[in-house]
């Protein structure tokens, strides 16, 4: 698949349209003139004439510059995809479409000054993993002790890049970052979703278990133990998501970031992101990042550091906790989460009971 097609198809049109609409403009203008007379209608013949000459020099010219014949590489392709598919689809959301939302969060970013990059960061989207890549781009950890990166307090609670919370591009030009390079990672959001409560609340997180378990177990459960309410250690996935879907309804706060959807964290519609990885192709995408940014070779000495805890794909898993839902439960995730399977090509599907 080569430059020519991609380019004809989304830029062609543009810019020779504009070339055409002027045309017209003129002749329009033209035919507007008042027939008084030989001197007028010399004239009038001239302006056309000269008019469609410049039209059909110019539509050479886009012929010329918008044919070279080097080939996108299929990560080009993709990434052009997925702005692509941004991009229709945000010019398709009304007000009367768009689902209920929460309060409106500023986006925060992680700002590298080094490489002029900037990162939405979209928690259970392997954002231990790109942290650790951004404090290695800044330079903060050398390439040969990757080591320090872990454990996973260095990355999340000691991180030394600059965070950035931007309500839109206006922001970022305002800030002295607007013409940073923005990108985000996405995952699908039942996944993603899941992948949150395994981690804050079926796992060893006590923090999370006692300030949000303990509260899900006494509103959710009938006659829970005293064990439950004291530890908050076995909410389960139903449970969990019962409490979502009523704190996403009431609406006072913004859901917690682990389970928020993607859009009220990163505002893709607003932010213009010049990237967009996918967790579900995690290593290539890192790949082809990393050599926009002219650092190719860096994923995988990361991927082999020591201690490394990049995210295993979770789909089975997922899979199998959809199924303990009910349809309701499955329908009110789906209002949630409904833009971010549009806006990112995720198929909204539910699991049938």
């Amino acid at each position: 698949m080569t430059r020519q097609k991609y380019q004809n198809g989304w830029l062609k049109f543009s810019q020779i349209g504009g070339v055409y609409k002027n045309f017209n403009q003129n002749l329009n203008t033209m035919r507007a003139i008042p027939r008084c007379g030989l001197h007028q209608i010399v004239i009038c013949f001239f302006v056309c004439s000269l008019s469609l000459i410049l039209f059909l020099n110019q539509l050479c010219s886009n012929d010329i510059a918008l044919s070279p014949e080097t080939d996108f590489t299929a990560e080009e392709i993709t990434q052009l995809e997925r702005k692509n598919l941004i991009q229709e689809r945000c010019g398709e959301t009304t007000k009367e479409k768009q689902p209920r939302r929460t309060k409106v969060t500023p986006v925060r970013f992680k700002i590298e000054d080094r490489h002029r990059v900037m990162y939405c960061d979209v928690p259970k989207v392997a954002s231990t993993y790109l942290k650790g890549l951004m404090l290695v781009l800044s330079g903060v950890v050398e390439f040969n002790n990757l080591e320090s990166l872990f454990p996973k307090s260095t990355i999340h609670e000691k991180n030394p890049l600059r965070m950035f919370d931007a309500n839109n591009l206006a922001d970022t030009i305002q800030n002295g970052v607007g013409n940073f390079t923005k990108f985000i990672f996405v995952r699908h959001p039942f996944e993603r979703l899941v992948s949150a409560y395994q981690d804050k609340l079926a796992g060893d997180n006590v923090f999370y278990q006692k300030a949000v378990g303990i509260a899900i177990i006494r509103k959710y459960r009938k006659e829970p133990s005293a064990l439950s309410l004291q530890k908050g250690h076995d909410v389960t996935f139903p449970e969990f998501v019962d409490f979502i879907v009523d704190e996403w309804n009431d609406g006072r706060v913004p859901l917690d970031v682990h389970w928020r959807p993607v859009v009220d964290l990163c505002h893709p519609c607003s932010m213009g992101y010049d990237f967009i990885g996918k967790f579900e192709t995690l290593d290539q995408d890192v790949d082809h990042l990393l050599q926009t940014l002219n650092e190719s070779g860096l994923t995988s000495q990361l991927l082999k550091s020591p201690g490394n805890t990049k995210p295993k794909t979770t789909a089975t898993l997922w899979s199998q906790s959809m199924k303990t839902l009910s349809r309701k439960q499955l329908n009110e995730l789906d209002n949630i989460f409904t833009e971010d399977f549009r806006l990112f090509g995720y198929p909204q599907e539910t699991t049938e009971q």
